[in-house]
């Protein structure tokens, strides 16, 4: 039988950076891009000679970045080219590239749709000009509305849209709590098939990390975060979405089934998956690993025959344990109740349950709405005490 290939892709261009942003990103110009495509083209070479592509069929595709939506008409073509060469497709092969509203015009649609692009997540973080200016994005509402419209305009029939919360903007709660619930009706009033839900973090290394470790006050509070992710759910289920991950609903169809992102999907099950791009991370069910978030360096290593990773190691029995709690419960499946750090923590467990955060079901403990709110703390707990000798 042949293995299914999971393949990311990472671009690492921008117009330019987000103040929020953490991902490694850069500007885009020619030069670039063409040494970028060069060291693609030299990871792909190198990776097949490891056998990674052996008896393998491509199962998704996915291109994150920065903004991918960026390229050039020839940097789109070389790299589909060099992605989709790597092994023939397999059955419903989903392949996703992630859209900046300020890049889709309906040309850049059409090239997707006649290269086999069949899913888009379009960027879209907030339809107010007031939170897209708060984080710094080069869209307006207007432009973030015409680049959903505009996909379906074009025949694609998987659109996500990311939205951001947990954003200080507007200055009045009222105000703020509003605007909120306008993103999400205008997001579900959208042709979408699928949302992505983002709390804004404060990252160290951000221009926002850096305005937070200064005294701004850029999120809300506890309360009202806890408050606008209940508001998100709602909104969700009155539009029937599935709400299958802590931060991911899809829409669920007449004939039956969600549209589930089903790349994402296999990071949370666990499943291996190859990284390709400077900063990019690859897991192959026991080591991990992740390339050099340099364009340059990662570039330089895989022409000069040099080791293009940052980092690689050999995960431990107890460390997949605390992966596979933490990836497990994340979804609506959630984890064995015999998983190690749930049967070792039966009084904490007990509690959750009791408390309304965590449900057993067939044999499955997953966490409840009220418990994906706080799954930082779930999972520290269970760590912790399942850990416990």
């Amino acid at each position: 039988m042949a293995k299914a290939l999971h393949l990311y892709v990472h671009v690492p261009f921008c117009e330019r950076k987000c103040p929020y942003c953490h991902f490694y990103n850069l500007g885009h110009d020619d030069g670039r891009e063409a040494l970028y495509l060069d060291g693609v083209a030299r990871e792909i070479a190198l990776r097949r000679e490891s056998g990674a592509f052996q008896g393998a069929r491509l199962s998704t595709l996915y291109w994150g970045g920065g903004s991918p939506s960026i390229l050039s008409n020839e940097a789109f073509e070389r790299l589909a080219d060099l992605c989709l060469g790597v092994a023939p497709r397999g059955e419903g092969f989903e392949w996703t590239i992630e859209v900046n509203p300020g890049d889709a015009t309906p040309e850049l649609y059409d090239r997707y749709r006649e290269r086999g692009v069949n899913r888009l997540s379009v960027g879209v973080q907030s339809f107010d000009d007031r939170r897209l200016a708060f984080l710094g994005r080069n869209h307006d509402a207007e432009r973030a509305r015409s680049a959903v419209a505009r996909a379906a305009e074009a025949g694609f029939d998987d659109v996500s849209v990311d939205l951001i919360f947990n954003l200080a903007s507007p200055d009045d709660p009222a105000d703020r709590r509003r605007a909120w619930a306008r993103d999400l009706a205008e997001a579900f009033a959208l042709p979408i098939t699928h949302l992505s839900l983002y709390g804004l973090t404060l990252e160290p290394g951000t221009a926002f990390g850096e305005r937070a470790r200064r005294g701004e006050a850029l999120t809300v509070t506890d309360p009202a975060y806890a408050a606008e992710y209940r508001a998100a759910c709602r909104a969700a289920r009155r539009a029937g979405f599935e709400h299958y991950e802590v931060s991911s609903f899809a829409r669920v169809d007449p004939a039956g089934g969600a549209r589930r992102a089903r790349h994402n999907a296999a990071y949370w099950t666990g499943a291996a998956y190859l990284g390709l791009g400077p900063a990019a991370h690859s897991f192959d069910g026991v080591h991990r690993w992740a390339n050099v978030a340099s364009l340059v360096a990662w570039a330089e290593a895989l022409s000069t025959g040099g080791d293009s990773r940052a980092f690689a190691e050999l995960l431990t029995p107890a460390q997949r344990h605390l992966e596979t709690l933490y990836l497990g419960l994340r979804t609506r499946e959630g984890v064995a109740a015999a998983h190690p750090l749930v049967a070792g923590a039966g009084p904490a467990v007990a509690a959750m349950v009791a408390g309304g955060l965590l449900a057993e079901r067939g044999g499955r403990m997953a966490c409840t709405e009220a418990g994906f709110a706080v799954l930082d703390a779930i999972l520290d707990r269970l760590a912790y005490q399942g850990a416990a000798p």
